[in-house]
């Protein structure tokens, strides 16, 4: 278990092994792809973009500071998305089995920086629900932000678009991932069995890492040495055999 693998070693050891490992990587390959297209629902997204104004924001007047307070107020309107007063309006109007915590968490407030516009963003398993809650949330917040800080300055620039594209899972990386691991895996297999093998294959072990005298080296005898040794063991048996009973007979005198 202490052995040391030096890059030559490693290269020798996928090179010994490489149909293990390509096995293994073939595998991580279907099987992330198994998991992609029938194991992980996909997921659409939608948004919708809102432009936060004074209602004297036409005049040519306007300074630096009422755009540094719009932006400012962008925060505060992002708390007031996430509140019961626009979820528990949009989820009456959506008539469907979801809670307050589940709406939250498909939708996301996208600020931009240094700019009076922010995004609303909706991700669902649906392109055309998602699209549809993105608006509804914006046309919401619209109706009741008037009320709640007696202004009208939020203004709906962009309503959301159905997008038949989903945004998860990314099948090609999770290809990727999945066919990387297994290549990995196949590697792991196969340095782990070399780490695990007591058995000296090199006689440059005993010589440089023991310090041992060789005295001498034993070679594998060839397949076809070994057949015909066989045949003409079977053979000299059989003529033994035959003068053992050659010399057994009772010899003919004249």
């Amino acid at each position: 278990m202490n052995k040391k693998i030096d890059f030559i070693e490693l290269l020798k050891i996928i090179q010994k092994n490489w149909l293990v490992i390509l096995c293994t990587g073939v595998l991580g390959f279907a099987l992330s792809y198994y998991t992609t297209a029938y194991l992980i629902t996909p997921q659409y997204q939608a948004k919708t973009q809102l432009l936060v104004n004074r209602p004297n924001a036409e005049n040519e007047n306007m300074d630096l500071n009422d755009i540094q307070s719009n932006i400012q107020i962008i925060n505060t309107y992002r708390d007031i998305l996430t509140d019961s007063v626009v979820i528990d309006q949009v989820l009456n109007e959506l008539d469907e089995p979801l809670t307050e915590q589940a709406l939250i968490e498909k939708m996301s407030i996208v600020i931009q920086e240094d700019s009076q516009i922010f995004r609303i963003e909706v991700v669902d398993e649906s392109p055309e629900r998602a699209a549809m809650i993105a608006d509804l949330i914006a046309s919401t917040f619209q109706e009741n932000v008037g009320n709640i800080l007696h202004v009208e300055n939020v203004a709906i620039l962009s309503a959301a678009k159905i997008n038949s594209t989903p945004i998860s899972p990314r099948t090609n990386f999770n290809l990727l991932i999945g066919t990387l691991i297994g290549l990995v895996a196949g590697i792991s297999i196969s340095l782990i069995k070399v780490m695990l093998d007591t058995k000296i294959h090199d006689e440059k072990i005993i010589t440089e890492k023991l310090g041992w005298i060789q005295l001498g080296s034993i070679s594998e005898m060839p397949k076809a040495f070994a057949l015909q040794s066989e045949e003409k063991k079977v053979v000299d048996k059989a003529q033994i055999e035959e003068n053992e009973r050659a010399e057994k007979e009772p010899s003919h005198v004249q």
